[in-house]
């Protein structure tokens, strides 16, 4: 159909409107998925007499922030209109399926991506098996990310898929000892319609170091490749398939996304009892690891400076030269970075468009039990309780439960790894392996997926995605955006949360958070 129409909801706009995507290219879709919503679109009011809406059709970074800190920091208020949350999904072609994909239902596939494995596996655990775990007479209950359990089945399904992804590249073995993986763990019924908690690994991210070379202004150099940071990239790889699901024309598609539609916000939201946590065999770089002072009076954190990966060293924020700064790659410290994402979620800027705020539920430490304290006291309560009152709907301050779990990891860690990083997500027939000190993929690597050698975690894939998924979701103003900058700048509400963050770390006398506007202002 030639001229069909699709939803497009513009914060600039502030209001729902529709626009006809008869110009798109016609091989990229059948029938663009519709979302049906009210005329009037939820409206966010506070004290201050503004609306979210207006503020954010305003594009007014600063009377976003002025609305928010003002009236003593109340809350907006938030008035759930009776929308239809209901997306009517029409056929859409993707160019990149398996071929032999086609008789069954398969997860969409990203350049380089094969089909996704069967949701369910062996990782599924029957509720029963860990009954013993839980107090039956007790009144509050015990989360299973809460048990021992957890935190040893952590351990191993990381390592073993660690292990199993290795097993035809051998030599890259040595990269474990350094190693961070993401997992979902969603409730669901077996067949004698008991709950039981089935655990997914979904990302996974191995290395210890980052760039040293100079700034790249083309967005296909990965600058940081330490664990926590490079899983968390491949995670949002994975979300973007995620998001392919959901406006797949298919609805068993969509039965098998972990998002679903939200009745407060045109953002989609995790489905129910669908929880993420993260599991790391060393301790995050930066304050959580090397700089900590325990207040004597009331448990408190005091003042603690941000660290930034420069030239190889970890460097406090005012020992910083400025000429470094301006010319070669820097980067936060995990640490940093595992505070600031306690607020604003992992999504980062450009998944913010289309999903809320994904939260950290819990953090297992891999042979940390001297530190475990530690590093969640740094990572929780470094940012204080100040801005829970000033934060918009959907963003909170979420506490990550830490919990001290087993090594898992060779015995002596290989120099010969040490600038070499692995990324992979659900979904990826194979690893891609990194050089870290230069930010792109090396020969050899199992995957090679990105123009000259670049990595499909770099900005300029992660933007390719994001275009794909905008295109397919009727989120048409997107496309007219000029540079990956712009739709960062585009993500009003959550960079006014990530502002509110930088400027609590300068309140902490923390230092700048600083940012390279620079580096992303490239354009496809």
């Amino acid at each position: 159909m030639a001229d069909q129409e699709a939803f497009k909801y513009s914060p600039r706009r502030g209001a729902a409107s529709f626009q006809s995507l008869s110009d798109f290219e016609p091989s990229l879709h059948r029938r663009c998925p519709l979302i049906h919503l009210t005329d009037e679109e939820p409206n966010y009011s506070s004290a201050t007499g503004l609306s979210w809406n207006n503020l954010l059709a305003s594009r007014d970074h600063g009377q976003v922030k002025e609305a928010l800190l003002s009236e003593g920091g109340d809350r907006p208020r938030m008035e759930r209109p009776s929308t239809q949350d209901k997306l009517d999904s029409g056929d859409i072609l993707l160019g990149d399926e398996d071929e032999d994909s086609d008789k069954s239902t398969s997860i969409p596939s990203l350049p380089g991506m094969s089909p996704t494995e069967s949701i369910l596996m062996d990782e599924e655990l029957l509720m029963e098996q860990i009954k013993d775990l839980k107090k039956p007479n007790k009144s509050t209950k015990t989360e299973v990310w809460q048990t021992d359990w957890h935190k040893n089945h952590m351990a191993v399904i990381s390592s073993e898929k660690f292990d199993s992804l290795l097993k035809m590249c051998p030599d890259f073995q040595g990269c474990k000892s350094h190693m961070a993986a993401f997992v979902l763990i969603r409730e669901v019924l077996d067949t004698g319609s008991r709950p039981c908690e089935h655990y997914k690994v979904v990302a996974l991210g191995a290395g210890r170091s980052c760039c040293r070379e100079w700034l790249c202004y083309n967005g296909t150099m990965v600058h940081d490749c330490h664990a926590i940071i490079i899983a968390r990239r491949a995670l949002l790889r994975f979300l973007y398939k995620q998001l392919l699901l959901f406006f797949d024309a298919d609805p068993k598609a969509k039965e098998n996304c972990i998002f679903e539609c939200s009745a407060d916000s045109h953002q989609l939201q995790l489905k129910p009892k669908t929880s993420l946590h993260l599991y790391t065999n060393r301790c995050p770089e930066g304050a959580a690891k090397n700089f900590y002072l325990k207040g004597p009076a009331n448990n408190t954190w005091t003042t603690m400076k941000l660290q930034y990966h420069a030239k190889g060293l970890l460097v406090p924020v005012d020992y910083l030269d400025p000429s470094v700064w301006g010319a070669k790659v820097c980067c936060m410290s995990g640490s940093d970075k595992l505070c600031c994402w306690t607020i604003t979620g992992v999504q980062g800027a450009l998944l913010s468009h289309f999903i809320q705020p994904l939260y950290i539920t819990s953090m297992v430490l891999g042979g940390q039990k001297l530190f475990n304290e530690e590093v969640s006291d740094i990572t929780n309560k470094r940012l204080g309780d100040e801005l829970e009152g000033v934060l918009p709907p959907s963003y909170k301050k979420h506490n990550i439960f830490f919990l001290c779990g087993d090594y898992v990891g060779p015995v002596t860690a290989s120099q010969r790894h040490d600038d070499l990083s692995i990324n992979w997500c659900l979904g990826d027939k194979d690893i891609e392996v990194l050089d870290s000190s230069k930010g792109f993929i090396v020969e050899g690597s199992p995957s090679v997926s990105g123009p000259g050698f670049s990595s499909r975690l770099c900005k300029r894939a992660l933007y390719s995605y994001f275009l794909r998924v905008a295109q397919l979701s009727g989120y048409s103003y997107l496309l007219d955006l000029p540079s990956y900058h712009s739709i960062k700048v585009e993500a009003v509400v959550y960079q006014t949360v990530k502002d509110l963050v930088k400027q609590q770390f300068l309140s902490n006398h923390a230092g700048p958070w600083n940012s390279k506007k620079l580096v992303d202002c490239f354009s496809t």
